[in-house]
């Protein structure tokens, strides 16, 4: 069983009536197992995007912007090592979907991502430049 949980001051709280009936069927005193994930916010998640193409708009290392997004995330450390048949190691970025990454992943790997676009792609700039270069393409300011 899956339910939403709300932080409030006196503890976790369910979010809907829905959520509220599905927990009254684990009795009191019962111990249950929960992984805590923050859902994503489709928001943060077109912000990552918008710092992308704005760091690949303004780049000329890479023509093609899944390879700059591709080399983004590797330099993230966001990716797994896949050993080929040859017995090469290879590294395959990881996914950055809804169901792979919570909210406070995707905030690391987002931080991450300014700072090495900082570095590598965009030196001269800050990151209050670029938060608010981003902030208005997505008109968020």
């Amino acid at each position: 069983m899956k339910i939403l949980l709300r932080k409030t001051h006196t503890g976790f709280e369910p979010d809907s009536d829905l959520d509220k009936e599905r927990s009254t069927k684990i009795g009191f005193g019962n111990i249950v197992q929960a992984e805590i994930k923050q859902p994503r916010n489709i928001q943060f998640h077109r912000k990552y995007f918008a710092l992308l193409n704005l760091a690949f708009q303004n780049q000329d290392k890479y023509e093609v912007f899944e390879d700059f997004r591709i080399e983004v995330q590797l330099k993230c450390g966001h990716y797994q090592e896949h050993v080929t048949t040859k017995g090469q190691i290879v590294y395959v970025p990881k996914s950055v979907s809804f169901s792979s990454m919570d909210e406070l992943q995707f905030g690391v790997l987002y931080e991450k991502a300014i700072d090495i676009i900082l570095k590598h792609f965009l030196m001269g700039s800050t990151k209050e430049e670029i938060d608010k270069q981003v902030l208005q393409i997505l008109d968020f300011s």
